[in-house]
């Protein structure tokens, strides 16, 4: 990283803080994100960077720069926001009711826009080309599977990503080799038995009670079916049965995820929640369906050659004090998996947290915000990931 390079991004951290805030205060939510794809698109034309438009359903956007090489290297940002009401306080909260940016990407946004205005300014030291990758829907949605199906990595050597990350404090950031998130998968069960009134439940087969032990049940899979090296959860999020209190409904509905670190162990649990519900309702005197749906996450595996050219690029950047070594995944899913699956690279934690705060706001919740203390720290790491990247 020259003097150059670090000069440039003291210039123009204040620019890219009030980018955060704009883009903080319009959050949009899976595959909607069309006033954030034009307000990044006009970043680029004023900066001169060339881009293009329409990936994943229409507002997905790549810009990319040429250096000396033949090889490219890949950087991604998230653009989609939360459906959650907002309580932060800041003076650019969101202006949208139940909408909100409370996982970060509105940062990685635009630590990205940063990364490529600087990288803009010094082309004459890159020896790699590099694509500015801002893919929508990240949230549940799999954004990230439709951009590498269209080809996004096809010419892509390798591809990085940060995430804003609470537990780590700023100025720092977390790496891990191999499985650094888990894989997801989301499932329904529909109980069906017979309703009746309240007062004569003998008349009727009481669908919620039958929900109530499948529930129960479900959590038996990773405490007594799962070997104990091998994480997985089962989490039920959702029931829904009945319209009213003094009335036992037909049905009742479970709706829940599946969490893993290997594609054998959701597997394995997705066997055990069909055997499970199937043989509890008809024990019961029910009947249960059970549904796969939405897009599944994989797990996210940080190459290791990668991993180590993060390592050492955090090491000349910003000091091997900053680096945080994390000993265990994250439970939580990222599509950046697919990106993963496909090309080698790392998914990076982005320290959050200042001072010596024990309980910041988590991701997902109404009180979380990116730090833009942080910003200066992604932008010396991605520009350094760019610099240093044999062409």
């Amino acid at each position: 990283m020259t003097d150059e390079f670090a000069a440039t991004i003291r210039e123009i951290v204040p620019e890219i803080v009030a980018l955060r805030h704009e883009l903080h205060a319009h959050p949009e939510v899976r595959f909607e994100e069309q006033w954030t794809s034009d307000r990044i698109a006009r970043f680029f034309e004023e900066a001169g960077i060339p881009y293009t438009r329409g990936y994943a359903k229409g507002t997905g956007l790549v810009a990319a720069l040429k250096g000396a090489g033949d090889k490219t290297i890949a950087l991604r940002a998230d653009m989609d926001a939360l459906e959650i009401q907002e309580n932060t306080g800041r003076p650019y909260t969101s202006t949208i009711p139940n909408r909100m940016h409370a996982c970060g990407h509105d940062g990685h946004m635009a630590c990205l826009c940063g990364a490529a205005r600087v990288l803009a300014e010094h082309l004459d030291q890159l020896n790699a080309n590099v694509k500015f990758v801002f893919q929508p829907a990240e949230e549940s949605a799999g954004g990230g599977r439709y951009m590498v199906s269209e080809g996004v990595l096809d010419d892509v050597d390798a591809v990085f990503a940060l995430h804003a990350w609470p537990k780590i404090p700023v100025g720092h950031v977390g790496l891990r080799a191999g499985a650094i998130m888990a894989g997801a998968g989301w499932f329904r069960v529909d109980v069906h038995g017979k309703g009746c009134h309240g007062a004569d439940p003998a008349s009727g087969v009481d669908p919620v009670v039958v929900a109530a032990y499948i529930t129960t049940a479900l959590q038996t899979i990773t405490s007594r079916e799962l070997d104990p090296c091998k994480a997985g959860i089962v989490t039920i999020g959702r029931i829904k049965a009945g319209t009213a209190s003094n009335i036992i409904p037909d049905t009742a509905t479970l709706e829940g995820t599946i969490r893993a670190l290997t594609t054998e162990t959701t597997e394995t649990i997705a066997r055990a929640i069909r055997r499970l519900a199937d043989h509890t309702a008809r024990a019961l005197r029910a009947t249960a369906e059970v549904h796969f749906g939405g897009v599944n996450y994989p797990p996210t595996i940080n190459d290791p050659v990668m991993t180590q050219f993060v390592r050492d690029t955090v090491a000349e950047t910003l000091g091997p004090d900053k680096l945080v070594e994390v000993a265990n995944p994250s439970m939580g899913a990222e599509d950046f998996a697919f990106y993963l699956q496909k090309v080698p690279g790392a998914f990076i934690w982005l320290g959050n947290v200042s001072g010596n705060r024990e309980s910041p706001p988590t991701l997902h919740s109404p009180g979380f915000d990116f730090n833009d203390e942080a910003i200066h720290t992604a932008l010396t790491l991605l520009t350094g990931l760019v610099a240093r990247f044999p062409g």
